[in-house]
């Protein structure tokens, strides 16, 4: 029996990586791909991004800047010279926090920090702190990020410094790691299915590109009208999405936009 239940947790958790929900995706270094939503627009998509329709349609090969349809893909290219915001926010000192997390969360460096506080011992940080980030985008606005601790298994959704979500998660397995960094939400999907394996993702939010297929955060997956892996939340149960409750799950999708910054970190 116990063999049986871990042939299926395997199984699943194959399933979990998204295989044949897209193919032909770009390698995860490359430029954003984002997924056409409808009312969208070549103009309102460039703004989002910062760039412009030009390079999009570039970019793209696009014959008509006005015949985009929703669900199609396009590469958004960065923008040439393109720099993070200059604006300063500032960061309260939580439990468990370092130097080097906290530059990572903020994409900075350990460095940039030290300076910018003249911290003469940057490993002397404490709780309850005030930091000054260099080039923390948008804080004082509220921007939107989400946070992965690979090491707690738990999901964190934040709104400037205002913590907005605190869920548990569960990450890709020993040998099939979800992957560490700084990424972005590409596309959102009520229901992802994979046709490879008659498996469907509820509230898919994509984060980045494994090989030909599309990792992800999702809710507990559906194979043959059973959820799958309830009561095994909290511990490694996927190939590399990143798996939340289905409550859990439905809030996020919601709550996060195509373009919200996520953190994957330890």
């Amino acid at each position: 029996m116990r063999k049986a239940v871990l042939l299926l947790l395997l199984l699943a958790g194959r399933l979990a990586l998204g295989a044949g929900l897209v193919e032909g995706a770009p390698p995860a270094e490359g430029p954003a791909v984002h997924v056409v939503q409808r009312g969208e627009t070549l103009f309102s998509i460039a703004r989002r991004y910062g760039t412009t329709v030009e390079a999009i349609v570039l970019a793209n090969r696009l014959s008509d800047a006005s015949t985009i349809y929703a669900g199609q893909h396009l590469v958004i290219p960065t923008p040439a010279g393109s720099t993070p915001s200059a604006s300063a926010g500032h960061y309260t000192v939580r439990p468990g926090d370092t130097l080097i997390a906290i530059a990572l969360r903020f994409g900075t460096s350990p460095v940039a920090i030290a300076q910018a506080n003249n911290l003469r011992h940057p490993s002397l940080i404490y709780v309850g702190q005030q930091l000054a980030i260099p080039g923390a985008e948008g804080l004082s606005r509220g921007q939107k990020r989400i946070e992965i601790d690979i090491s707690e298994q738990r999901l964190t959704a934040w709104e400037g410094e205002t913590l907005v979500y605190d869920f548990v998660c569960s990450t890709g397995l020993p040998g099939y790691p979800t992957r560490r960094g700084r990424f972005r939400v590409l596309d959102k999907i009520p229901m992802a299915y994979s046709s490879s394996w008659n498996l469907w993702m509820p509230h898919w939010l994509g984060i980045y590109w494994a090989g030909g297929t599309e990792n992800g955060i999702h809710a507990l997956p559906i194979i043959n009208g059973r959820r799958l892996w309830e009561g095994y939340l909290g511990q490694p149960i996927s190939y590399g999405c990143i798996v939340l409750s289905t409550e859990a799950a439905e809030a996020l999708y919601h709550w996060a936009e195509i373009g919200t910054p996520v953190v994957i970190h330890e």
